[in-house]
């Protein structure tokens, strides 16, 4: 199961364009993060492509998956892999829905602490709440166009599977154009976003756990 924790989520611009980027430590930490979180209560739906690159130590080549993904507030989540395997996850209102082509599993989150940071994560990104929790430390950095936030694990729980969490992110909109789930094993997984749209029509039935 937990490396399907790891099969997920969002980014938008190149992988290489980022990693050109030079940051430096932000002079204004505390307004820069007052702007984020502003930014994120604009937020109601995003949709996108998505490029999922898994790095793991057991295997000589990168894993790359494409696909859809869909956030709708407040934390409907739905990750739609197309390439090389039909998969699904969609989480919604506490409960996690996952299927590929030879069976369909469902869970209650709150039954798992590590799923429900999984979720708190993956919305946290988006809504900014990331940084009004006590669940990581956070350091800001940034470049002309982009702001780089590292979130260190302060428990215990977490620190047993994930090192930092990376998020890039674009001083246009200030939602996210990369992020890196780096696990304390060193194995890690990088996320891309592309053909992005914000607060567009996105039907509720795609979030449906039945």
């Amino acid at each position: 199961m937990k490396f399907k924790f790891f099969t997920f989520f969002l980014l938008l611009c190149s992988i290489h364009f980022v990693q050109a980027q030079t940051f430096t430590a932000s002079k204004d930490a505390a307004a820069l993060q007052k702007k984020i979180v502003e930014a994120s209560t604009k937020i109601s739906t995003i949709q996108c492509d998505f490029i999922q690159e898994k790095n793991m130590s057991m295997l000589s080549e990168k894993a790359v998956s494409k696909g859809k993904f869909y956030f709708k507030k407040e934390s409907k989540v739905r990750l739609e892999y197309l390439v090389p395997l039909k998969n699904l996850i969609v989480m919604n209102s506490g409960k996690m829905l996952m299927k590929d082509d030879k069976k369909t599993s469902q869970m209650d989150m709150h039954r798992s602490k590590v799923f429900q940071q999984l979720n708190n994560i993956i919305v946290g990104s988006i809504n900014g709440s990331l940084f009004n929790g006590k669940d990581f430390t956070v350091s800001l950095s940034e470049s002309n166009s982009l702001v780089k936030v590292e979130l260190k694990p302060i428990s215990k729980m977490l620190k047993n599977f994930l090192s930092t969490i990376v998020l890039v992110l674009d001083k246009k909109d200030f939602t996210a154009t990369r992020i890196e789930m780096n696990e304390a094993s060193g194995d890690n997984t990088i996320l891309s976003f592309t053909s992005k749209e914000i607060n567009g029509s996105v039907d509720d039935a795609l979030f449906a756990i039945k």
